[in-house]
């Protein structure tokens, strides 16, 4: 019995610290350059020690009426780059290659990436981290897109409040027939997201904590 009640503890701290590692941060971004009006939506999830899923939207759930919209480069800061180590890494690409190229450096980051993967309008620069993405308006159009960042140290609160940048060419439908946009957009606070399984080990953690306290009455 004694046994038993030791594995209980030891899970409940696990699904504790499970509980409390598990975030997701969600960005909304705005068109900085032709007044509004077009939006994206990027998203970090925490997935494993030091990798966080980011992905990408300005399909039609973001943007009513959208028929086709290539998303070129993404830009990023980090809420405290001191805590980062070592290199940075894409991994689980969906759709598989979509990064071409990646920059990595506290302020080093320019908005000018690569010919027209830029923010040039958008008044911003000095960013921690970037890729080119797409493949340049064409001939694929990707409205959506995902990959893994890993970083040592990396988590999705180093996205929390922070700002984001998104290049979006070839826009069509809507106000926008054909063109280009330079979105901008800041994080949202930390917001604590529990996984199902977590869920399950914090339940029974819980229980072998009230059987615990059960037989120090007894």
């Amino acid at each position: 019995m004694n046994s038993f009640k030791r594995i209980i503890s030891a899970t409940a701290l696990f699904a504790m610290t499970s509980l409390a590692s598990a975030a997701v941060i969600t960005t909304p971004l705005e068109d900085a350059t032709n007044g509004g009006g077009f939006f994206g939506e990027l998203t970090f999830t925490d997935t494993s020690a030091n990798t966080v899923k980011v992905s990408a939207d300005i399909s039609a759930s973001v943007n009513v009426g959208i028929t086709k919209g290539d998303i070129l480069g993404l830009w990023f800061d980090f809420a405290d780059f001191s805590a980062l180590s070592g290199p940075a890494s894409i991994s689980n690409e969906d759709p598989s290659g979509i990064v071409v190229d990646t920059f990595f450096g506290e302020d080093s980051v320019s908005s000018f990436l690569n010919g027209n993967v830029n923010l040039n309008g958008a008044g911003q620069t000095n960013w921690d981290f970037a890729v080119i993405t797409g493949s340049n308006g064409g001939p694929d159009f990707y409205q959506t897109l995902s990959f893994d960042l890993t970083i040592t140290g990396l988590s999705a609160a180093q996205f929390a409040s922070q700002r984001a940048g998104m290049r979006v060419q070839s826009i069509k439908g809507g106000d926008f027939q054909g063109g280009s946009s330079k979105l901008i957009g800041e994080g949202n606070p930390l917001v604590s997201v529990p996984e199902p399984g977590s869920l399950a080990l914090l339940t029974l953690g819980l229980l072998g904590f009230g059987i615990n306290r059960r037989n120090k009455r007894a």
